[in-house]
């Protein structure tokens, strides 16, 4: 995909540059900082990139011939309904020339229910990388083996799932496959990227956070944060070219922050950040439901460099429509 190659290319030497005089001010807007300055804001940002992202509804340069899955995210009884939880973003898919066929959700519970394909036997207890392994196999029997390309759709810690197979596969890692998957387009919602604090809600003093393997996983300061945020790790790196990412976040999300889920600080080729005060609330579960309206949205693209505000931006699933669709041609 030569937009995302290109953007990601582009966006690592201007760091290096910055890094090389000593700039290190700059350093976060070139590696997915995403925030936009108030020189920025004063120039009227908002007008024209509202246009830009309704030009891109009618860009020929797009496919729905990939296979997509959907991936959910945790669950604190090991049991989603796979059907349930992605019901209106598979409509949203459908509706809008994807084969009914090719768009699959996935289930990694023992006890999901209605899921297309089922990867892992697991529980809540199960390790997060463990799921991504299973994960990382099943698609490249039914798919890289062959020479086919898929895209991926995750929610909240399915992100975290989808990332880990891609790593693990493209680094060798035991237990996963010897080399990198063909996945063409990953769009995460509401993935904590940089894990998920938990706050006192029941003023007791404590965090309340649950006690399973993968909740703990996602303690910001967990081993499976610090391994996943290693610098050879990140997605700016050569493991993760040959996949154009793009992170959705929420800053309305009361699960997993907008920080968090657009991995602020480090790289991705697309960045989507909705904003308060839409018609809208973009929860943790709206996130993956939420397919028209408009909304207060900042979104940075790698080839760019900066970020835009607008109130005019695409709903949620739209985001991650368009994420897969236009194939990284942005």
């Amino acid at each position: 995909m030569p937009f995302s190659k290109k953007g990601r290319i582009v966006a690592i030497v201007a760091a290096a540059a910055v890094v090389a005089v000593g700039g290190t001010a700059v350093i976060a807007s070139q590696t997915g900082g995403a925030e936009q300055t108030t020189a920025q804001a004063e120039a009227g940002n908002n007008a024209e990139p509202a246009a830009k992202m309704e030009s891109l509804n009618a860009a020929g340069a797009a496919s729905t011939n990939n296979r997509v899955y959907f991936v959910h995210g945790y669950d604190g009884d090991s049991k989603k309904d796979c059907g349930q939880t992605w019901d209106r973003a598979l409509s949203y898919f459908a509706k809008r020339g994807w084969p009914g066929d090719s768009l699959k959700t996935v289930g990694y519970y023992k006890a999901d229910t209605n899921c297309d394909v089922s990867v892992s036997e697991g529980t809540n207890q199960t390790r997060i990388k463990d799921i991504a392994a299973d994960f990382a196999n099943y698609i490249y029997d039914e798919h890289t083996s062959k020479g086919e390309s898929i895209d991926i759709v995750a929610h909240s810690m399915g992100g975290l799932v989808t990332r880990v197979a891609l790593l693990g596969s493209a680094k060798g890692w035991d237990g996963f496959p010897q080399g990198p998957l063909k996945v063409g387009d990953v769009a995460t919602l509401g993935t904590p990227h940089q894990g998920v604090i938990c706050e006192d809600d029941q003023g007791d003093g404590e965090d309340n956070c649950p006690n399973t393997t993968q909740w703990l996983s996602m303690d910001p300061d967990s081993e499976f944060m610090r391994v996943l945020h290693l610098p050879e790790n990140q997605l700016g790196e050569q493991w993760a070219a040959g996949t154009d990412w793009t992170l959705v976040s929420s800053d309305e999300d009361a699960t997993v922050s907008g920080t968090s889920a657009m991995d602020k600080g480090h790289y991705a080729d697309h960045k989507f950040r909705y904003l308060p005060g839409s018609k809208n609330t973009v929860t943790h579960s709206g996130i993956r439901e939420l397919g028209s309206g408009t909304y207060n949205l900042r979104y940075w693209h790698a080839s760019e460099g900066e970020s835009h505000d607008t109130t005019n931006g695409w709903a949620p699933v739209k985001a991650a429509y368009n994420a897969v669709y236009h194939d990284g041609d942005w």
